[in-house]
This record gives C-alpha cells, sequence and structure tokens, in this order.
C-alpha cells in the first residue's frame, strides 16, 4: 500500500484538523501520491475502488488521471461530457481514511 502519514494540527483545546491538500498525482498502477502541507504525504491505492459501480469508469487510465483538486476533495470530470451525475465522482480525506481503515 507504500507508507501513510498524516499530520493533525491542533486549532484550540482538543480540536484537531488535517494539514491541506496541496497536489495529488495519479500514477499508472491506479494509485494516487497526496501531498499536504508541512511535507506530508501519502499513497492511496484506488485499484479495489476501480471495481466498484460509482468508480468503475475511472478504469479507463486517462480518465483517471485527469483530475481536478478541490478544497477537500479530488474530483474527476462527469463519465459523460456535458451531462452532469446524481453524485460527482470524487473521494475527500476522509474518504480514504474509511477505505484504509477497513
Amino acid at each position: 500500500m507504500g507508507d501513510i502519514v498524516f499530520s493533525l494540527t491542533s486549532l484550540k483545546g482538543d480540536i484537531y484538523v488535517m494539514s491541506k491538500m496541496l497536489k495529488v498525482t495519479p500514477n499508472d498502477d491506479y494509485t494516487l501520491l497526496v501531498e499536504f502541507e508541512r511535507g506530508n504525504k501519502i499513497i492511496f491505492n484506488m485499484r479495489e475502488l476501480i471495481k466498484t459501480m460509482p468508480f468503475s469508469s475511472l478504469e479507463d487510465l486517462s480518465r483517471f488521471k485527469d483530475i481536478t483538486l478541490e478544497e477537500k476533495a479530488i474530483r474527476w470530470p462527469e463519465p459523460i461530457p456535458g451531462e452532469h451525475s446524481i453524485f460527482p465522482l470524487r473521494i475527500t480525506v476522509d474518504n480514504m481514511l474509511f477505505t484504509i481503515r477497513e
């Protein structure tokens, strides 16, 4: 799976927040290199998620690599250009953490 390193920053008291995503690099092996503030990085393996219905359109490697980094998520374009799906194809840091935990 690769090294997973997260940095939590204390705001006040017991409230912690995740570092901001700065850059995401999609790789040929269907992993994402996610880079955060303060130099923290994770490699997130998408191979199993791509086998599921919501992410199956990402089997096309060029589509998988066509990402947009949002404030708190990684987003892919609509499966059919010009049409809007009910649920945009995106994954958040929370989604990644939940998937890793399983």
